[in-house]
């Protein structure tokens, strides 16, 4: 399907977003009922078959296809998240590092509804930059399926998301399928990125790496171990002995995976085991995550062991835990250091805000945490975001707020860590990628769940206030009739 002419349109009417009056009509009006009339559009023309090739329960566009050769480089993504400016900005920071860009090829997974729209958006304003979405509402509903959320897991619920689980589908995702006429295999080698990730190295480089006989290769982070997350006494009481509580853990939001290898040790199905005993157990079997602690239990350290540079995480965090902020104070920081960033110590030697000293030369940085870039606006005014050492690969920007530190003599420059991800995307692009809808939605649902609070109580008070009237009303009644017995009986005697 050509649709040209819809992105022509789309270009004139961007050119009147500096109206404000016509930038609140379209994100209130205009756009959900263009966006509306565009899926309904692609859906009826994907199922007359016009769509450029069909996955088995989802919606592929006509883009740029995979040829097949061991020269591209496969990298995927996956959210249902109508938020799209993250996803964009983890594409867009890793084409703009890569040495020879033509060679990426994106693959983004999201859900049937979605996708069409998607692709559009990504088409417009990825200019040059080869995405294609995909979806299988039948693989997705397989997923949902294995995924129990307990309310003692100390987990948010939005990580309960089947494309939090999705990652490791990405083989099934991508099964063989026809475009054109020809067939396109699932790549040897697949490189997953969570999207809250800005790239700053070239992924060329995970391409080619060695994983030396492993499914897969990640990162090891070694300020938490395996028992941070997984209770290995109810492990071993499920018969499993053969895990070192005290091993480092590894995080999944940066996967290089050998696809043979990934499906000859059948990780998805021990993946989806764990996910089944979590299920069954009485007891929380892992807290704190959903997809990480059955990721770790089904690889148990059969990965090799990435550069840390590839994994510069925490960007997101508001706070460093007593552990982490004695390895920063161990790097070099000194008190000096420390306050010209304006951080804080705890009471039991914690830092605020998250110091990150990686990102100068992370060639992944990972915004994990609650602190994200893209939602700064609700963090409450006052209180210090992330500091990102700059890295040194930035060109010459200038930054809202820059902190000059010396770490062991050495001169650093320090700014938000939200800043570095914004500085890959524009305003324009930012507003239109934005979902406005989900503005408040977090807001109101806690207003929402307050208010039922307070009519509980408010309820539970006038209920406890009635009885206690009742209560006074029955003795009152018993000392009347009491009084009236008693002045009858003397009465007959």
């Amino acid at each position: 399907m050509d649709l040209r002419w819809f992105r022509l349109a789309w270009h004139r009417l961007s050119l009147l977003m500096d109206l404000r009056w016509f930038r609140l009509a379209w994100h209130r009006l205009w756009k959900p009922l263009l966006i509306s009339a565009l899926v309904l559009v692609v859906l009826t023309c994907g199922l007359l078959g016009l769509s450029g090739g069909s996955s088995r329960a989802g919606v592929r566009l006509k883009v740029r296809v995979s040829n097949g050769t061991s020269d591209e480089i496969h990298v995927c993504l996956c959210s249902d998240d109508t938020d799209l400016r993250p996803a964009a900005v983890a594409i867009k920071s890793a084409h703009m590092n890569a040495a020879s860009p033509e060679r990426l090829f994106f693959h983004f997974i999201t859900t049937p509804e979605l996708a069409p729209v998607f692709q559009e958006l990504f088409a417009i304003y990825l200019v040059g930059i080869s995405v294609e979405v995909h979806a299988d509402a039948e693989l997705q509903g397989k997923i949902a399926s294995s995924i129990s959320f307990r309310n003692t897991s100390r987990a948010r619920l939005i990580l309960a998301s089947p494309f939090n689980f999705a990652p490791f589908y990405l083989h099934e995702y991508l099964a063989i399928r026809k475009t054109k006429g020809k067939e396109v295999k699932v790549p040897d080698r697949l490189i997953y990125l969570d999207t809250d990730t800005l790239i700053m190295g070239d992924l060329a480089e995970l391409q080619k790496i060695d994983l030396e006989g492993q499914p897969c290769g990640a990162v090891k982070y070694c300020l938490q171990t395996m028992d941070n997350y997984i209770d290995f006494h109810v492990v071993e009481e499920l018969g499993y002995t053969n895990y070192d509580p005290k091993a480092c853990i590894a995080n999944r939001g940066l996967l290089v995976i050998d696809v043979q290898r990934w499906i000859r040790f059948d990780l998805t199905g021990k993946i989806e085991m764990w996910l089944g005993h979590y299920r069954d157990s009485k007891a929380d079997l892992w807290l704190g995550g959903m997809s990480q602690p059955p990721w770790l239990l089904a690889m148990n350290g059969n990965f090799l062991e990435l550069s840390d540079e590839w994994n510069c995480n925490s960007l997101g965090r508001d706070s460093m835990s007593s552990e982490e902020a004695q390895s920063l104070r161990q790097s070099g920081f000194d008190h000096a250091a420390l306050r010209s960033i304006g951080a804080k110590y705890g009471e039991y030697g914690g830092v605020t805000p998250y110091v990150v000293s990686c990102s100068a030369t992370g060639k992944m940085l990972h915004f994990n945490g609650a602190v994200k870039p893209w939602a700064v606006g609700k963090i409450p005014l006052g209180q210090k975001l992330p500091a990102c050492a700059l890295p040194e690969n930035m060109p010459p920007i200038k930054f809202e707020w820059e902190a000059n530190v010396r770490v062991l003599c050495k001169p650093m420059k320090f700014v938000n860590c939200a800043d570095l991800w914004a500085s890959y995307i524009s305003e324009d692009v930012a507003c239109a990628l934005r979902d406005f809808n989900q503005e408040w939605v977090e807001d109101e649902d806690l207003w929402q769940k307050n208010l039922e609070d307070a009519k509980r109580t408010q309820k539970a008070m006038d209920d406890a206030a009635k009885q206690e009237v009742e209560k006074r009303e029955m003795e009152d009644r018993k000392q009347r009739e009491s009084t009236q017995r008693r002045r009858t009986h003397q009465r007959d005697s």
